[in-house]
This record gives structure tokens, C-alpha cells and sequence, in this order.
């Protein structure tokens, strides 16, 4: 009985030893995989990434499509969280005080935004609990 065991656990062991081989061949295969993968990506450039194209400063054409946006979507200036053009799209992209962020391209019909969507400040009084000013 002692033998059969014996058997048995070199069986396994010699099985599990052919996996292992098995799973670093497939590992090691993988390996190259992503280095020839990273090797053609640094060869196409460096890309664009949204931060650094954020922090790019505008030209006047950007900024002239900005402001036509602003108008388009009855934004003032001063309710303007921040501003850029899409490079891919050539689409203004504006979010205002209000949380609102909306796309304008160029000639582009828009609704005007309401009051709230613009500033963010709701036209309701504050409700006030027991004498308090409720948040």
C-alpha cells in the first residue's frame, strides 16, 4: 500500500511539475508579446494625453470658438469653470459654475442653458428647520 501511495505522489508530482513548465513557457511568451507591443508604441510618438493638452495655451481661433460657444449657450464668462477645444473632434468643450459641461462646434445650433445650469445657484429660498438655516 505504502508503494502505491509512493506511485501516486510522484505522479502528481511529476504532473504538477509539467504544468508549472507548461504555465512559464506560456508566461515567458507572454513576456515578448507585450515587449514587441511596447517597442511599437514607443516607436508611433509620444501621445496626447487630455492633462497635457488641458494645459496647452490656446489660440486665438480656439479662443474665438470658446467665446462663440459662451454666446451660443448663454454663458457668461464669469460662470465659466474651464474651457477647452477637443484636438480630434475640434469641439469647444465648456463647463460652467452650474456643473454643466456641454460640446459646441463650430455654427452649431444650442439651446440656451437655465439659470441654475449656469451658475449653480437655485432660485428656491433656503428652507429654514426649527430656527435654523438648513443646508
Amino acid at each position: 500500500m505504502e508503494e502505491k501511495e509512493l506511485k501516486q505522489r510522484e505522479e502528481e508530482l511529476k504532473s504538477r511539475e509539467k504544468s508549472m513548465a507548461e504555465l512559464q513557457r506560456f508566461l515567458e511568451e507572454r513576456e515578448r508579446e507585450l515587449d514587441a507591443r511596447e517597442k511599437l508604441l514607443a516607436e508611433k510618438g509620444p501621445s496626447v494625453a487630455p492633462a497635457a493638452e488641458s494645459e496647452r495655451p490656446l489660440s486665438d481661433a480656439e479662443k474665438k470658438l470658446i467665446d462663440e460657444g459662451c454666446k451660443a449657450y448663454g454663458i457668461d464668462k464669469k460662470y465659466l469653470f474651464h474651457a477647452r477645444v477637443d484636438v480630434r473632434t475640434k469641439e469647444a468643450v465648456l463647463v460652467t459654475a452650474g456643473g454643466k459641461k456641454v460640446r459646441y462646434a463650430k455654427g452649431m445650433k444650442a439651446e440656451p442653458l437655465t439659470k441654475v445650469q449656469i451658475d449653480g445657484v437655485s432660485p428656491k429660498p433656503p428652507r429654514y428647520l426649527m430656527g435654523k438655516k438648513k443646508s
